[in-house]
């Protein structure tokens, strides 16, 4: 048992492992603050929005550290995979950091909402942050399916141009 937590603390603390982790946290971050969010909003609730817009605020920032993993991860990634997928793995890589500034845009405005919470122009906020965020989620989802295209060739069958 000692020897599997040791093992899981080392997996942890390995950027290609930790960098799986964040992976998916803004797509499903922003989906989860999402639905809280629709729900503060509708009912009214101060305490749900607070936490939505919070969570829709972590779930953006997370792509920063995730970046950063991922660009230390690289050079083991491409090490371990088919020298066919090269190319993409690169690719898909410089998009996620050319694509980072949505989120960073998002957890702005998220913030922005959460400070917002008593003065008069809430709403107004409150619906961009939605409307942003569903624009966003779909998005996320469109990065999460040309993550699948690049690492799960079970899920999308790629053939390498040669």
């Amino acid at each position: 048992m000692w020897q599997e937590l040791t093992t899981l603390w080392q997996s942890i603390r390995d950027p290609e492992y930790l960098h799986l982790l964040l992976e998916s946290l803004p797509l499903y971050g922003l989906g989860l603050g999402l639905a809280f969010l629709a729900v503060a909003f509708m009912f009214r609730e101060v305490k749900c929005r607070m936490l939505a817009l919070g969570i829709i605020c972590l779930s953006c920032i997370s792509v920063w550290p995730y970046n950063e993993l991922r660009e230390k991860a690289t050079p083991r990634i491409l090490a371990t995979r088919s020298p066919d997928f090269a190319p993409l793995i690169l690719e898909q890589t410089q998009r996620r950091q050319d694509w980072a500034w949505p989120y960073y845009l998002m957890a702005a405005l998220s913030f922005t909402a959460l400070c917002m919470t008593k003065h008069p122009k809430a709403r107004i906020m409150l619906l961009i942050v939605m409307s942003g965020s569903l624009l966003l989620f779909w998005f996320s989802i469109w990065l999460h399916k040309k993550e699948c295209e690049v690492y799960h060739r079970n899920i999308v069958r790629f053939v390498p141009v040669r």
